[in-house]
């Protein structure tokens, strides 16, 4: 009774889990339609937005190729100014370099062995007079020897004076001199030593080593200072250019970054657009699904509608059954232990009394209990009607007998009564 109430309860059960979902699913589709009509509306507002993006980029970067092209044409031009200035300062660098590195070798004491010379060579007063006049030191005014009454021009003295005092500050003067901003006074002043061959880095160096590398320094700023006046227009046009390249890199750099934006925006919105698809892809799939689920729900509870009526009703029957299971399994156990000896109508007379007496006693049971209504098996029942057993009432309560007793039974023949 048990098993074949539990089955039908799982059925009833399914029944009503299938409704309710049925339910659900109608809501879900309620909910799906509106959202599917929505992605597409903003799957299409994308699709225009991504296309009018495009063609801005494709503007975009036609104007960055431009400028970009416009930048490259500016700084090949630049460069080749430039290279073609730094071609003719090369041509004085390498004394330049070469009066630095000497300098760089004077010590302090070689300047000052210059200073404490009492009567210096004409090669260091030489070379002293030249440094004046590039640091542009005035000459001490002194009596001529030669010709009393007027006056000559003493440069040794002044550089002892204005030069040669602090041996630090001198080189440090030489090292840091302003080569390119030599007034052309100063150069009109020296040039007529740098054809003098008395002042030559080979005849200076035979009065002293500090004032040989005094003179290839002068030699050097004189000589830069006349390619520098050369390489000057070149400068200025590269000035002019390296101020028109920086302008055009800036209007690159900013159609770089508006480039940079709308490709940005491009991708986000393509990223959005994307996910849309998937979401809309996504939400049809399960409406397709829903809709398959429900059709297979309808089918099921449609095909199995009139069944759950008669699937309740026997469990109520069943329900009720198995609240007398006690009352008509005493009648049943009575027939079994008792009855089998006893004529049909004696048999039924005793199943009465039995009955009553479970109505005094107040024991549930059903109605109309007996052994045929409690243990017969229909299967079973029709394989021993096949197998020749008599249809009447008491063979089949013998068969009964028979197939659940422990012993063997005395049973009356009712065919031989």
């Amino acid at each position: 009774i048990n098993n074949k109430k539990s089955r039908l309860l799982i059925g009833l059960n399914k029944l009503t889990d299938t409704k309710g979902l049925v339910s659900v699913m109608q809501d879900e589709l309620v909910v799906l339609q509106p959202q599917i009509v929505q992605t597409q509306v903003e799957v299409e507002d994308m699709m225009k937005q991504i296309t009018i993006d495009k063609e801005s980029i494709a503007i975009t970067k036609a104007q960055v190729e431009i400028e970009e092209k416009n930048a490259n044409e500016k700084a090949d031009a630049a460069k080749l100014i430039a290279d073609d200035a730094q071609k003719d300062l090369a041509e004085a660098i390498p004394a330049l370099e070469e009066a630095v590195k000497c300098l760089n070798d004077l010590k302090k004491s070689d300047i000052d062995e210059v200073k404490s010379l009492k009567t210096p060579p004409s090669g260091v007063v030489l070379t002293i007079k030249v440094c004046c006049l590039m640091f542009d030191i005035k000459p001490i005014k002194k009596n001529d020897p030669n010709q009393p009454g007027k006056k000559i021009d003493d440069y040794w003295e002044a550089g002892q004076k204005g030069l040669l005092t602090d041996a630090k500050i001198f080189l440090n003067n030489l090292m840091t001199f302003d080569k390119d901003n030599i007034p052309d006074r100063i150069i009109k002043s020296i040039s007529v030593f740098m054809d003098d061959p008395t002042f030559t880095p080979a005849a200076i160096e035979r009065s002293s080593k500090a004032c040989t590398a005094i003179c290839m320094w002068s030699r050097a700023m004189y000589k830069y200072h006349f390619v520098a006046l050369g390489v000057a227009p070149k400068r200025a046009r590269l000035k002019e250019a390296e101020d028109e390249l920086a302008i055009v890199m800036e209007q690159l750099s900013k159609a770089k970054s508006s480039l940079k934006l709308v490709n940005d925006r491009l991708e986000s919105l393509e990223k959005a657009y994307n996910e849309a698809i998937e979401k809309k892809d996504m939400l049809v799939k399960k409406e397709a699904s829903c809709k398959i689920q429900l059709s297979n729900a309808d089918k099921l509870i449609g095909g199995l509608g009139g069944e759950e009526i008669r699937w309740r009703e026997t469990v109520e029957k069943l329900s009720e059954s198995s609240n007398n299971l006690l009352g008509d399994i005493i009648i049943s156990a009575a027939t079994i232990s008792y009855l089998g000896s006893f004529t049909g109508e004696f048999r039924n007379d005793l199943i009465n009394n039995w009955r009553n007496q479970l109505k005094s006693n107040e024991i549930l049971h059903t109605q109309s209990c007996n052994i045929e209504l409690t243990l017969s098996d229909p299967i079973k029942l029709r394989s021993w009607h096949v197998n020749s057993l008599p249809s009447d009432s008491i063979s089949i309560q013998n068969a009964l007998i028979m197939d659940n007793t422990r012993r063997w039974p005395l049973l009356i023949d009712p065919q031989g009564q």
